[in-house]
């Protein structure tokens, strides 16, 4: 597993995403104030002004919903692209079979001398842990 990748994949997901989830609040949080202020305005005055104001709230809010949308279809197009875990989990472990293969016909004598320290070491440590 490539774990630098996942890490700079995770970055740039967190990052697009707040990014968007900002740009989305900002936008949102003008078209609210500009409806509030054409009802406003429509309450006091009952003229044309607060359709211009309420159209303006209108199209800042469509244009929020936009932006929520290209963000979110950017997000599952990153998502689709990367592997699976389980796909680069299997791929290390393919590649640790081959080099057991490869270095058990080499030299069978050092696999199993190592296989052994591996297995005492392994011991070692479970005793540690089960102790405490």
């Amino acid at each position: 597993m490539d774990l630098a990748r996942r890490a700079r994949f995770l970055c740039r997901s967190a990052a697009l995403g707040a990014v968007t989830a900002a740009a989305a609040l900002c936008m949102g949080l003008g078209a609210l104030g500009l409806l509030i202020a054409a009802f406003i305005i429509w309450l006091s005055h009952m003229l044309g002004i607060a359709a211009a104001v309420a159209i303006g709230g209108g199209v800042l809010l469509i244009f929020t919903l936009m932006v929520v949308g290209f963000g979110m279809l950017a997000l599952r197009h990153m998502r689709a692209r990367q592997p699976s875990l389980m796909s680069e989990a299997i791929g290390m472990l393919s590649l640790g079979l081959r080099l057991a293969t490869l270095m058990i016909r080499r030299d069978p004598s050092k696999v199993l001398l190592a296989a052994m320290i591996a297995g005492g070491m392994a011991e070692h440590f479970s005793r540690n842990r089960q102790q405490d």
